[in-house]
């Protein structure tokens, strides 16, 4: 049956060729966005095979994009009783986590590396005379954004999606 007799399927037709939209604007293939939004309406664990067969993908194509999705904590891999090592996938429907995923693994990468970078800068120019203060004062700004972004991130990894809403609230009334 096509879209035309079954008015929740074009809807979920919608949305999932928004998020094959989505996965291209992070640089993903369009066919995570297809995968993710299959799983993210399935409402359970969903066999390889049955991905195989509703999105039409190549079983290869399929697998690859479920270990990829599953190191950027957009689905998970489960088990299912009674189905042995047969690999079952679910979308992780709450976006906050998948945000908080990415910030403790790519943005605090980078925050440490920056940070270890700027503490080495700043002791190798405090042992240089006059001539360095003024690239040792760029240092110690720079410096300082990045212990503030470390703060923000910390917040931000740390808190529930009811805490953060709390708290842009209270700042709107601010």
């Amino acid at each position: 049956m096509g879209t035309e007799g079954n008015p929740v399927k074009a809807v979920r037709d919608e949305v999932i060729d928004s998020f094959e939209h989505s996965a291209e604007i992070y640089g993903l293939n369009r066919s995570y966005g297809r995968l993710y939004g299959i799983l993210f309406f399935a409402g359970g664990p969903v066999s390889l095979d049955e991905l195989v067969e509703e999105s039409g993908y190549a079983k290869s194509t399929v697998s690859t994009a479920m270990k990829q999705m599953e190191q950027l904590h957009l689905v998970y891999r489960r088990s299912v009783p009674g189905e042995g090592k047969k690999a079952f996938y679910e979308a992780e429907s709450h976006f906050w986590r998948v945000v908080q995923e990415f910030l403790r693994r790519e943005v605090q990468h980078e925050i440490r590396i920056m940070t270890e970078t700027l503490e080495s800068a700043e002791a190798d120019l405090e042992a240089i005379d006059d001539e360095a203060e003024h690239d040792l004062e760029r240092i110690r700004s720079l410096k300082q954004t990045y212990d503030q972004s470390q703060a923000l991130l910390d917040v931000l990894t740390s808190a529930s999606v009811d805490d953060l809403d709390d708290l842009v609230e209270r700042l709107r009334r601010d």
